[in-house]
């Protein structure tokens, strides 16, 4: 179902909604039933500065808490993004999503899609109905962000509480506050105060991955590593279907040391494994020698990667398992991951 909201006809902006509290309502229950409002319910309460010359065409796609997002939601999304990307007035696109797994969806866009058009995601803490709501403050700026100069070539980008994010930085750093997302690493990227959308940086951005037309994104499944954790998990999850597995891993990439007499033998099978750390900041790095260090993990085959959460490496493996030969894996994940 799609609505169109005229403004001004100069600049086509598409908003695509996904379901999430930012358009949720009350139920019989007196709990939020989230994604229960259409595109066009949320898009008649949004308010864009009386000057902007701004066309905005919002379509329905999803209607879904974010928990329930899946793999073939991704490729859907990904696919609606590539077919807007091709139509020549369409500037920004513009993505409502449930915040447990924005993150996570922004991302998969991000190293999958060109730089332009210009894809922002947003959403929010507080429903619709909630006094103090930031719903439609934060789908007018990411509005705007979709339509500014400014983030043209910027790849997918994140717009919350008058902030912009990177999608490879941006993590949700609180279950309830509107300030519900940071970039731990390197702070926002820039602001949107009233009409002024401001960029102080521009991220690197490695070319975006090609997927085939037919892909299907393969199960990877993320392992944490904590005081004494079994290594038997491991080995369930390959023999029950994962195609790739990632360690959120201790410190600076450290497992215990048990799951070394795991390791080797699935690296051996030709299951990619990768570890990451589970610190908010800071990468991994093979600064100790010991059973269940880095350095004894990577001699054993896992490929290490610095700077990403185990969330979102979990996907750029799942997509360069969807595209790529296995021996290609690790070099592809360093260049994608730089």
């Amino acid at each position: 179902m799609s609505d169109t909201v005229r403004i001004m006809t100069r600049t086509r902006v598409v908003v695509i909604t996904t379901g999430g509290t930012i358009a949720s309502r009350l139920d019989a229950s007196g709990r939020n039933r989230s994604g229960a409002l259409q595109g066009e319910d949320l898009m008649g309460q949004v308010s864009l500065p009386v000057d902007t010359d701004i066309d905005v065409e919002v379509r329905s796609l999803l209607q879904k808490p974010s928990n329930a997002i899946g793999l073939v939601d991704l490729l859907r999304l990904r696919q609606e993004c590539q077919t807007l990307a091709e139509t020549p007035d369409v500037v920004g696109i513009v993505i409502t999503h449930g915040t447990d797994t924005l993150e996570e969806t922004a991302y998969f866009l991000d190293i999958t899609l060109p730089a332009s058009p210009t894809v922002v995601l947003t959403g929010s803490q507080r429903a619709p109905h909630d006094p103090g709501t930031d719903a439609f403050r934060n789908i007018a700026d990411a509005i705007l962000v979709a339509a500014s100069d400014q983030t043209h070539g910027l790849g997918t980008l994140v717009v919350f509480n008058q902030s912009i994010f990177s999608a490879r930085q941006v993590r949700k750093v609180s279950s309830f506050q509107v300030n519900g997302f940071a970039a731990p690493e390197t702070g926002p990227m820039g602001y949107i105060d009233g009409a002024r959308v401001n960029v102080s940086m521009r991220p690197a951005r490695p070319d975006g991955l090609e997927l085939p037309a037919d892909a299907a994104l393969p199960r990877v499944d993320i392992l944490p590593a904590y005081l004494d954790a079994s290594p038997a998990l491991l080995e369930a999850a390959v023999e029950t279907g994962a195609a790739g597995l990632v360690i959120d891993g201790l410190g600076r990439g450290h497992v215990p040391p048990g799951w070394l007499e795991i390791v080797p033998r699935i690296t051996a099978w030709g299951i990619p494994v990768v570890i990451v750390s589970s610190c908010p900041t800071g990468p991994v790095h093979a600064s100790y020698e010991f059973v269940g260090s880095l350095a004894s993990l990577e001699a054993a085959g896992v490929i290490a990667v610095p700077d990403l959460s185990a969330r979102k490496a979990r996907l750029v493996l799942s997509a360069l398992l969807a595209s790529s030969r296995n021996d290609e894996i690790a070099a592809q994940l360093r260049t994608l991951t730089a």
